[in-house]
Order: structure tokens, then sequence, then C-alpha cells
């Protein structure tokens, strides 16, 4: 949209949800070649910025196909485009071509497969909040929701680790950093909403730069990035 006059530039129609909670915007030297990038559910979508085009370089005509759903917007990180999906986990393709880089799961699975007679529940943990990223440092951060059916916890026992938590991961070195949990087998439905502010506090003279998160609870968590 023409910011000034109001007037439409352009359209485009996804065949799902598109872009549940952002866009994420690439700026190019050439004004021309700038690029949106942004999820529609299943569908990670590269469009010209000025005409609302398919960037045909990028994945499949400018679509990548993804396996589960992608809810929240994707970050840029030098030449890396990173996601995270309901599975859930963090993808990390390459912002040009979109060839996958890295993936990693954000859930830690118990060796047994089933628990009192029943299958082991996988679900939830989802990345739904929200990620920042630390361009500087090549990090991401990522608030992730609770484990499983909210109110019942009967099949997955232990700390569900990885769900209702604030995890570090380095993209540049592909491996995780850290994980703080907040709730450890949540069943009320303590998920942290809302996604990773990082900034800076003075503590004793000394500047730490830190990741903060706002719970559901009541919380702000504040801790060294």
């Amino acid at each position: 949209i023409n910011t000034t006059t109001g007037e439409k530039i352009w359209e485009y129609n996804t065949d799902s949800t598109p872009a549940r909670r952002g866009i994420v915007f690439w700026s190019s030297k050439n004004k021309n070649r700038s690029r949106i990038y942004f999820c529609a559910e299943k569908e990670l979508i590269s469009l010209n910025a000025k005409n609302g085009k398919l960037v045909k370089s990028f994945g499949k005509n400018g679509i990548i196909k993804l396996k589960k759903r992608c809810k929240i917007s994707p970050v840029i990180l030098n030449n890396n485009l990173a996601i995270a999906t309901v599975e859930p986990a963090l993808e990390v393709y390459n912002l040009n071509s979109g060839k996958l880089l890295w993936k990693y799961y954000l859930k830690k699975k118990s060796k047994k497969k089933r628990y009192g007679g029943k299958r082991f529940d996988y679900s939830g943990g989802n990345p739904w909040g929200g990620m920042s990223a630390d361009i500087n440092r090549g990090i991401i951060f990522i608030t992730t929701g609770n484990a499983g059916f909210y109110f019942n916890g009967v099949n997955r026992p232990g700390n569900n680790e990885y769900s209702n938590s604030i995890i570090a991961l380095d993209v540049f070195n592909k491996k995780k950093l850290w994980d703080f949990q907040e709730v450890k087998h949540d069943i009320w439905n303590y998920d942290i909403p809302a996604p990773p502010v990082l900034t800076s506090i003075n503590k004793n003279g000394l500047k730490i730069d830190v990741v903060v998160a706002v719970t559901k609870i009541g919380n702000t968590i504040i801790l060294d990035r």
C-alpha cells in the first residue's frame, strides 16, 4: 500500500492464512529486488516487495512446502532465513535459494514409546509466540508453549523439556546454547505467549545484553543472552 495516498500497489492471494504473526522485509541494494518473506501455514513464501511477484529462484518458484505449520514471522541473520514450526522445530534456509541448511527439534523425546500402556504424547511445546535474532552473535531466541494437552499430563511424564521455555540457538555454529524452563510439566496452560525482547540493562555499572520474556504467570524473565 502506498503510505502517502493509501492506494493499493499490489495484492497476492495465498491458499491459507498468510503472515499470522508478521512479515520480514529484506532490503536489496537494487530496490527492484527487495523481498518479503512470510509463512502461510505450511508454506514459506518469498515475494518481490515492489511488484508482489513470487521470487522464482527461492524454493520451488518462490514457495517452500513445509511439513508442519509455521505460525510466526521468520527472522534473517546474514544469508540465513529462520522459521519455527509446530513440529516443534527451528528450520534454517538459505535466504536466496531456499535450501534447507539446518533443523533443530525443540522437544526432547523419551526413549520409551509408551507409558502405562498408552503412547507417549509428544505434541505441544510449539513456538507460537515468536522469536528474535541477535544478528551480531548469530543467536536466535525462541519462546515455546506448553506440552501436550493443556490439562492432562498422564501421557507425558517428566519435566517436558523445551516446553514453556526460552531457548537460545546458535545458527552460525548449528547448536543449542542454552534453555530456561519456567514451568515444568505444565498442566495449567501457562505457556510463554510473547516473543523474546532483546535489550541491555545496567547492573552495578556493568552493561549486560539480555533477553526478556513476559509470561502468562505475570513474570518478567530477564536472562543473560
